[in-house]
């Protein structure tokens, strides 16, 4: 079985490899608090007519310097749930750690250790088609946000991953994911995405292994690939994603696409429109879907919108809503 560096091994490497000459000037950033919510009324087909917290996160991010050594630190909670629980309900998880991370930048790349972090893959495989907020497109999430037809997860957990220098905006990311600590396997998922970051074009690809103990019956690592490009003109934007997912734990592989576009009227006004297709062995596992949304931003700092997410093989849905942010 092959094995890798512990967390706690390579945690306290690059600690020590970034300070060995550090002097006694310990500096602090001042911390930069940050909120987001969104919020507003939906209604989900044979469900009932809901206002609901979409998204409520507050946290704190900033920078440490001790002469050579920096890190970059993120925390982050999200209290969605917390405001959407039925009060007769019993949940002890009400609040939940969005961000807990740690960043570690150095001539050499950047080293990343994080309990709980927001999918870098998601990030930078899915952001040219991630343009809606409700019908947002990834799995796993604590609440549902509509959109069936990826299998990509918008969050990760215990995460360490090693970014490169960007070279013509250009970048390599890998990762490894410790997801479970009882199975004699220090790390569970590998990833790694080749990614570009341009003005106006942007293109990446990835690919992420996860070992078959993850499942009881599973006799091959399922993987998952994705290839991504989109491109921003004046006012226009422009993007596409294709997900293939391989030897998946329930025996059911399947191809996901999405192409979305925004277009920006002027004075905060936009529209956005995006397909999105699932093509799968099991024929009753097929899926496609229409999202619609209408956007004004009275602010920086203030938008409200409307959006519709009509699918073929999943509920449709209708939801208004308002994001503050700063």
């Amino acid at each position: 079985m092959q094995k890798y560096i512990k967390p706690s091994t390579l945690a306290l490497g690059i600690f020590m490899a970034s300070a060995a000459s550090a002097n006694d000037a310990l500096e602090f950033s001042k911390p930069d608090f940050h909120m987001f919510t969104s919020f507003g009324a939906l209604e989900v087909e044979n469900k009932d007519f809901d206002p609901e917290a979409f998204e409520l996160e507050a946290g704190v991010k900033g920078l440490v310097s001790y002469d050579r050594f920096k890190m970059k630190y993120e925390f982050t909670v999200d209290m969605a749930q917390a405001a959407n629980r039925d009060d007769s309900a019993a949940d002890d998880d009400e609040i939940r750690v969005k961000e807990a991370k740690a960043f570690f930048p150095t001539q050499y790349g950047t080293f990343l250790l994080a309990p709980r972090t927001t999918s870098g893959t998601y990030r930078n495989l899915y952001d040219n088609i991630n343009i809606f907020e409700y019908n947002e497109t990834h799995n796993g999430r604590e609440t549902s946000t509509g959109n069936p037809i990826f299998n990509q997860a918008d969050e990760g957990q215990d995460v360490i991953a090693y970014i490169t220098p960007r070279w013509h905006n250009t970048f390599i990311v890998a990762a490894i994911l410790a997801v479970q600590e009882d199975n004699d396997e220090d790390a569970e998922v590998k990833a790694i995405r080749l990614v570009h970051k341009g003005e106006k074009l942007n293109w990446g690809l990835s690919r992420i292994q996860v070992d078959a103990n993850m499942h009881p019956s599973a006799t091959d690592d399922y993987t998952r690939m994705a290839f991504t490009a989109g491109y921003k003109f004046d006012q226009l934007h422009l993007g596409a994603t294709y997900e293939i997912n391989e030897d998946t734990f329930n025996s059911n592989d399947f191809d996901s696409y999405g192409v979305a576009a925004r277009y920006s009227f002027g004075k905060g006004i936009s529209a956005a429109l995006g397909y999105y297709d699932k093509d799968a062995d099991i024929d009753a596992a097929d899926n496609s879907g229409v999202v619609f949304q209408v956007k004004k931003e009275l602010s920086p700092n203030i938008a409200i919108w409307a959006e519709t997410g009509q699918y073929d093989n999943s509920d449709d849905n209708i939801a208004l809503g308002v994001n503050l942010k700063f």
